[in-house]
C-alpha cells in the first residue's frame, strides 16, 4: 500500500500556515485518497465534495498547494515526493511474483533466507550465566587468621560493630587494617591486637 508522504516540517510551511487548518485537512485527506487510488496527485470534484468543498479547494489553489486541472485539481509537486502509479504497480507485481515463487520481494528464496538466518544465529553471542554468589565459608588469604573461628553473633541493639546483618557475616566485612594485622600476626601479637581484659 502506498503512503502519502509529507515533509516533517510540513506543519510550519508558510503555505500551510496561510491555508489554515480546515483547508489543510482537505489537502491531507485528498492526498491520502490520491495515494490509495494511484491518481498521481489528481483530485476530482467528487472527492473534494466528499471531504470538503470548492471554497477550501480554492484556498489551496490560492496558496499554491494545488493547481487547477481539467475536471478537478492536481496536488503541487505530488510526484516529486510520492511514487507514480506505474512505480507502485511494478513494485506490486515484483512482490506478487516473488510470493508465487516462494521467496521475498528481493528474489531471495526462503531456503536461502533460512540458511542466512542460521549462519547469523551461529555467530550470535551465547547466553552467559551470571557468576555464582561467593561462598561465605571460603575465607580469603588476607582474612584467614581473623576468620579462624566463626564470628560471634551480636546482641540485638548492640552498636559495637559498624556493620550489621548479612554484611557482618561475609569475609569482606572485616576492616582492611584489622585483616592485614591478623594476617601478618595470626597469633594476635600485632600492635592493634585486642588486649584481653582480666
Amino acid at each position: 500500500m502506498p503512503w502519502f508522504r509529507l515533509d516533517d516540517s510540513f506543519d510550519t510551511h508558510p503555505k500551510v500556515l496561510a491555508a489554515g487548518n480546515e483547508a489543510i485537512g482537505l489537502y491531507i485527506r485528498c492526498g491520502t485518497y490520491a495515494a490509495r487510488n494511484l491518481t498521481d496527485g489528481y483530485v476530482g470534484h467528487d472527492v473534494v465534495d466528499l471531504y470538503g468543498n470548492e471554497t477550501l479547494a480554492a484556498t489551496l489553489v490560492r496558496v499554491k498547494l494545488w493547481h487547477r486541472a481539467r475536471g478537478g485539481w492536481r496536488i503541487h509537486d505530488y510526484l516529486d515526493y510520492n511514487p507514480t502509479r506505474q512505480e507502485v504497480i511494478h513494485k506490486r507485481e515484483v512482490r506478487a511474483d516473488a510470493g508465487r515463487k516462494g521467496g521475498v520481494a528481493s528474489g531471495i528464496s526462503r531456503s536461502a533466507s533460512t540458511n542466512n538466518r542460521s549462519k547469523h544465529e551461529a555467530f550470535a553471542s551465547p547466553i552467559v550465566q551470571p557468576p555464582a554468589r561467593p561462598d561465605p565459608s571460603v575465607v580469603s588469604v588476607v582474612t584467614e587468621g581473623a576468620r579462624a573461628s566463626p564470628p560471634r553473633a551480636q546482641k540485638p541493639g548492640s552498636s559495637s560493630s559498624t556493620l550489621n546483618g548479612a554484611a557482618s557475616r561475609l569475609p569482606s566485612a572485616v576492616p582492611f587494617a584489622e585483616a592485614m594485622e591478623a594476617a601478618l600476626h595470626p597469633e594476635g601479637r600485632g600492635r592493634h591486637a585486642r588486649q584481653e581484659t582480666p
